[in-house]
């Protein structure tokens, strides 16, 4: 992202969107007052390091009690955890790892979170440090020792989810569709595109190969897809006995893509274009990787364009680009895990 894209977002970054990305940072870090800390102890060391900045045990425990909740939620008892715990944790860590990634290059963008937002969001944002309605000191306090945390860490964190979430709003912003795409948009409202995928399960891709084999592997499909070299790509596929799948004529309005159970890579689909139908990159969503090709298209009578729409549609066009962008700088980057994490 360019210096001027970055001042540009900013202009664009009125008081009222700012108090809409702290709620909202309010949301993400509720799990926090699961006071996970007091319940498994935390543990001196880390997991990864993205770059000079390292992941900690005790994020990642934190981490993987909010994913294993979050699944809960979902699936209730019907999941078995002890046999997915490896899955879980992997998760974790991606997850970590990638919010890491998200407040490194927002810093390097300028996009920053004030002394100022922090106070307002730790004293009139979270509920669970007030009573009636006012902040309470010893409330917190005891939050912090409950959670094994002092408050610089506990605020730099902060500070850091309120920059993540301003991060990808900001995307959203500048990615406003003016009436002329709306026009445009309500013409194309009829087309409909046929997508080429290859899911990679890495778990399985380990299982087949060494592990040392498939992380290797892994890197080189990147690699050949960052190139743009199909050729390599489809090589680098048949070592890795992964093969190609379609997802049939799908509207371009459509929620979600048949077979394409990731929500990152249903995003990603919008990045395909008739010029560059195969994407530049490797998709990834914890312990699945996907590539994608842009296979057909076909238009239609066009439909007329309801709000909503329009609205999905520029959220996937942010989206896309934030991942985009996520993505470049996480190529750029110096990334290293603690895989006996995993098998723990």
């Amino acid at each position: 992202m360019s210096e001027n894209m970055a001042d540009k977002m900013k202009r664009k970054l009125n008081a009222k969107s700012v108090t809409a990305i702290i709620l909202f940072g309010a949301i993400i870090l509720t799990f926090v007052f699961m006071d996970v800390g007091a319940k498994m102890g935390m543990s001196v060391g880390s997991v990864a390091r993205v770059n000079n900045a390292l992941i900690s045990v005790g994020d990642f425990q934190r981490e993987e009690t909010r994913v294993s909740e979050y699944y809960k939620s979902i699936f209730g008892s019907q999941m078995d955890f002890s046999s997915q715990r490896q899955l879980l944790r992997q998760q974790a860590i991606e997850n970590l790892i990638r919010n890491e990634l998200v407040a490194q290059a927002a810093h390097s963008e300028g996009i920053l979170a004030t002394d100022r937002e922090l106070a307002d969001f730790l004293t009139k944002d979270i509920p669970q440090f007030q009573t009636n309605g006012v902040f309470q000191k010893e409330i917190y306090r005891n939050f912090l020792e409950g959670n094994r945390f002092t408050a610089g860490d506990f605020e730099s964190k902060m500070k850091k989810d309120i920059t993540n979430v301003r991060a990808r709003h900001l995307f959203e912003i500048v990615n406003r569709t003016s009436q002329a795409e709306a026009n445009k948009m309500q013409e194309l409202r009829g087309g409909k595109i046929n997508v080429s995928f290859v899911k990679i399960e890495e778990d399985a891709l380990i299982k087949a190969m060494t592990k040392e084999k498939a992380e290797a592997a892994i890197k080189a499909l990147d690699e050949a897809l960052t190139k743009g070299d199909e050729a390599a790509v489809n090589a680098q596929l048949k070592e890795m006995k992964a093969g190609w799948e379609e997802t049939g004529l799908v509207e371009l309005g459509a929620d979600q893509f048949p077979k394409i159970t990731s929500k990152v890579a249903t995003e990603s689909v919008f990045e395909l274009t008739k010029a560059q139908p195969l994407l530049k990159r490797l998709v990834r969503d914890g312990n699945s990787k996907y590539v994608l090709k842009l296979k057909e298209v076909k238009m239609e009578g066009g439909k007329a364009l309801e709000p909503m729409t329009l609205e999905m549609a520029q959220k996937r066009r942010g989206d896309g680009m934030f991942e985009a962008w996520v993505n470049q700088f996480r190529k750029n980057s110096h990334l290293t895990m603690n895989k006996q994490v995993l098998e723990m």
